[in-house]
C-alpha cells in the first residue's frame, strides 16, 4: 500500500499546488492597482488540459490499487508464466511511441508539417505495434494451458492489468488519428500544438504506469524498487 499512499500524497500536492495559482486568497478589491482583476485569475488553465489531468489521476489511481492487490495476492517467487522478451519488444515500442510524440510536439511548434505528421504516424504505428504484442502475450498464456487448468492469479492478475491498460492505449490511438485528421484539414501545423501536446502528456503516462506494471509482473533493472514500494515488508 505504500505505492497508493505516496500516489495519493504527490495528487494531494498537485492539487494545493494548482490551488495556490489560482489566487483563491486575493481580495483585489481590498488593493489599489492589484495586477489580479476582480474574480480572474492570473493563470487560466485549458479545461482540456486539466480534465486530461483528472482523468490521468483517476486512471493512475485505479492501476496503484490493481498493483497494490497483485502485490498483496501473488508472491514474488510466482512470476507470470511468458517469456519477458516479448513484452521487453512491446516496452520499446511504447517508448518509441512517446518519443515520437514528442519530436511530432516539436516539429508542429517549427511550423514543420510534414515532420509533424510523419511523428505523429510513427507514434500511432508503434500503439498498435504495443497492443498486437499484447495480444502475442495474452495468446502465449492461454497456449500454456490457461484454457484448460484455469489461470492462477499471476496470469489472471496479468490479464486483467494488462487489458485494462490496452484499453487505454486503444484510446490513445483514437485520439491520434483525430488530431492527425485535424492537421490534414487545418492549413497552419501550429494549431496542433495544444493537441499534440495532449497526446504526448496522454502517452507519457501511459509510458510511466507500464514501466511499474512491467517492473511488478518481470524482473527488471527497477523491479527492486517496485517491490519496496508495492509488496508487505
Amino acid at each position: 500500500m505504500t505505492l497508493v499512499l505516496l500516489y495519493l500524497a504527490a495528487l494531494a500536492v498537485l492539487a494545493a499546488r494548482w490551488l495556490g495559482q489560482q489566487h483563491l486568497a486575493d481580495r483585489p478589491w481590498l488593493t489599489a492597482g492589484s495586477p489580479h482583476p476582480l474574480g480572474v485569475p492570473t493563470t487560466r488553465p485549458s479545461p482540456a488540459r486539466l480534465g486530461l489531468g483528472v482523468f490521468l489521476a483517476s486512471a493512475g489511481l485505479l492501476f496503484a490499487l490493481l498493483v497494490a492487490a497483485y502485490a498483496m495476492r501473488v508472491p514474488a517467487t510466482a512470476p507470470v508464466p511468458l517469456d519477458p522478451r516479448l513484452l521487453w519488444l512491446t516496452t520499446s515500442l511504447l517508448v518509441g511511441a512517446s518519443l515520437a510524440l514528442h519530436g511530432a510536439r516539436g516539429a508542429a511548434r517549427r511550423g514543420r508539417e510534414d515532420e509533424a505528421t510523419a511523428a505523429l504516424g510513427l507514434a500511432a504505428a508503434a500503439g498498435v505495434g504495443f497492443l498486437g504484442g499484447q495480444a502475442l502475450a495474452w495468446r502465449a498464456l492461454w497456449e500454456a494451458g490457461i484454457a484448460h487448468q484455469g489461470p492462477d492469479a499471476a496470469a489472471a492478475f496479468f490479464c486483467l492489468i494488462t487489458a485494462l491498460h490496452g484499453l487505454h492505449i486503444l484510446a490513445g490511438l483514437v485520439a491520434l488519428a483525430w488530431v492527425t485528421a485535424r492537421g490534414a484539414l487545418l492549413p497552419r501545423p501550429a494549431d496542433l500544438g495544444p493537441s499534440i501536446a495532449l497526446c504526448t502528456l496522454y502517452w507519457d503516462a501511459l509510458l510511466a504506469v507500464w514501466l511499474v506494471l512491467f517492473g511488478l509482473l518481470f524482473r527488471t533493472p527497477w523491479s527492486g524498487l517496485i517491490d519496496a514500494l508495492c509488496r508487505p515488508g
